[in-house]
């Protein structure tokens, strides 16, 4: 149990609860309940449990449409199986759990919640990494994978807390605009993410962009969290 804890555990959640402490910290009105904030990041992984077998199906259709090695593969393989399988199981994480609960009462609250659903996909993600291929990856993963997932949350909450105004407004329209946006941005910029590192990008040169891509979401992302916790107020 102790070399599960020390070999497994350890590296694998503490870039998690790290980034999760920090963005819950910045809450500038009341912090959200500490309990339903793990709450939220079980049940990202929960949700996450079946996405590894659709994207597996999914992948699987691809050759059918277009040749392995070309970037359009890439780019259906990494932004549709990967990027929206994996981001729509957040969003229905958040929605089952957290859109209806009465402590969602802030726009910065749907950061908080929106980085602790993704923090909670990533967490088992990264438990699977390191009991496939080791400690190793830990170190590759905590600088890269899980700050992705945060900040792929970033822009997800954001676009939660203005449906969830919206929708407390009557705003139906809104609500929807919003609702898409939170899962269509989100999309993109992960399947980016995934599409620079993947065997495609690295053929056709675009894998030296990854570095360039990474520092300029983050810092959008840094700008959002930065503004919202600045000007939060009532949904």
């Amino acid at each position: 149990m102790k070399a599960l804890l020390y070999w497994v555990l350890f590296p694998a959640l503490l870039p998690v609860f790290i980034i999760l402490l920090y963005v819950w910290k910045l809450d500038r009105y009341e912090r959200e309940p500490i309990n339903f904030v793990l709450k939220a990041v079980l049940f990202g992984a929960i949700f996450s449990l079946p996405v590894a077998f659709i994207e597996r199906f999914m992948v699987g259709m691809l050759p059918n449409y277009f040749s392995v090695e070309t970037v359009e593969y890439g780019l259906a393989e990494n932004v549709i199986c990967v990027g929206l399988i994996e981001e729509l199981s957040k969003l229905l994480a958040f929605m089952f759990i957290v859109w209806k609960n009465p402590n969602f009462d802030h726009r910065y609250d749907g950061i908080v919640y929106a980085v602790a659903v993704s923090l909670g996909f990533a967490g088992l993600e990264n438990i699977m990494y390191v009991l496939n291929f080791g400690t190793q990856v830990s170190i590759g993963r905590a600088i890269f994978a899980i700050p992705g997932h945060a900040t792929f949350g970033v822009f997800m909450g954001t676009a939660l807390s203005r449906a969830k105004h919206c929708a407390l407004k009557g705003n139906w329209f809104g609500k929807f605009f919003f609702l898409i946006f939170a899962i269509l941005i989100p999309t993109v910029i992960h399947g980016i993410y995934d599409f620079l590192l993947s065997d495609q990008a690295n053929a056709a040169g675009y894998n030296n962009y990854f570095i360039i891509f990474v520092i300029i979401l983050d810092f959008i992302a840094w700008r959002k969290i930065k503004h919202e916790f600045r000007t939060d107020r009532m949904l």
